[in-house]
């Protein structure tokens, strides 16, 4: 039985776009593995020192900081047992664990990079900047409000945060490196694949021309293209499946880049409810009930509040 042309141009246009895609982004993973095991992501953790002493938060809490760089849980767990042992009080603990998030930024370079990149060029890495500059600002109004409420600490002896050993040899971190690039690499595949093949098949059976004339009205409350609904019904659920639409409507030329960034940032701002699933029983398992909830709140409502301010200006001086 012959396939229909829809079906047939929906294959090889997959394939066009899949065939680089994969071997990008296995190097990529192995790459980011690489750099983790040689403990590079250690020596920037420096960076962010400035801002507790910019904070008036004590020495306790920016090792905490470095740590988080390794280690988020291990960071939180360690601001929960200086203030149960009275070092620190509990504004210092939640801002520090609010400053803290990051490093978890910063490091997404590690999940978001390699399936970006591959997938929609040079725009994923804007997408990433534009997540960092979130992160950072968000971290700025902390430590500026903490300056203001706290009384500057005694500085001391920093601890040294734990790390990865990169004294390894060669052969032997190459071989760690790879055995933990399956489980990312696989988990990502299982999704970018099936949704190419979704994307590409709904733009070849012009399901995006017919969205474009059904959904005008709701482009009059979001500053994006019609076609850019899609994405960020994708990014809601999934990275890696936004970045595989994106990537189809690019490279059908439905899509510009600026709709792009915007479509990824509004979709990740609207996954925050999802999110949450998996956010409430970390924060309430590390810091207990009331503080979990304290810091979960001033977390997210924070990050909502500055990732809406980055969006309405990348959409007014992006035109």
């Amino acid at each position: 039985m012959e396939l229909p042309v829809w079906m047939i141009a929906t294959l090889r246009a997959s394939w066009r776009f899949l065939g680089p895609f994969v071997p990008m982004l296995a190097a990529g993973i192995i790459a980011a593995e690489v750099l983790v095991a040689l403990g590079w992501m250690r020596r920037l953790a420096w960076l962010g020192r400035p801002l507790t002493a910019l904070g008036h938060l004590p020495d306790e809490c920016a090792v905490s900081f470095v740590t988080a760089f390794m280690s988020p849980a291990a960071a939180n767990a360690m601001l929960v047992r200086h203030h149960q042992n009275g070092i620190i009080d509990r504004r210092a603990l939640i801002a520090t664990a609010i400053v803290n998030t990051f490093p978890g930024v910063i490091l997404h370079w590690r999940t978001v990079l390699p399936a970006a990149l591959p997938l929609i060029g040079r725009w994923g890495l804007v997408y990433y900047g534009l997540l960092v500059l979130v992160g950072l600002l968000k971290t700025v109004v902390v430590a500026l409000t903490t300056r203001l409420l706290l009384v500057p600490p005694a500085r001391g002896r920093r601890e040294t945060p734990p790390g990865r050993d990169s004294r390894l040899p060669l052969r032997q971190l190459l071989g760690g490196s790879l055995r933990r690039s399956w489980q990312p690499l696989w988990r990502i595949l299982s999704t970018a694949v099936p949704m190419a093949l979704v994307a590409f098949a709904l733009i070849e059976s012009g399901v995006f021309v017919a969205l474009e004339r059904h959904l005008d009205f709701v482009l009059d409350y979001l500053p994006l293209a019609p076609a850019a609904l899609a994405v960020v019904a994708a990014r809601v659920v999934s990275n890696v499946g936004a970045f595989a639409v994106a990537g189809g409507l690019l490279t059908a030329g439905q899509l510009g880049g600026r709709d792009v960034v915007l479509a990824l940032l509004v979709g990740n701002l609207l996954a925050t409810g999802l999110n949450l699933r998996y956010l409430v029983p970390y924060y309430l398992g590390i810091f207990g009930p009331r503080l979990g909830v304290q810091v979960l709140a001033m977390s997210t409502l924070l990050r909502l509040a500055v990732m809406v301010v980055v969006i309405t200006a990348v959409a007014r001086l992006w035109a």
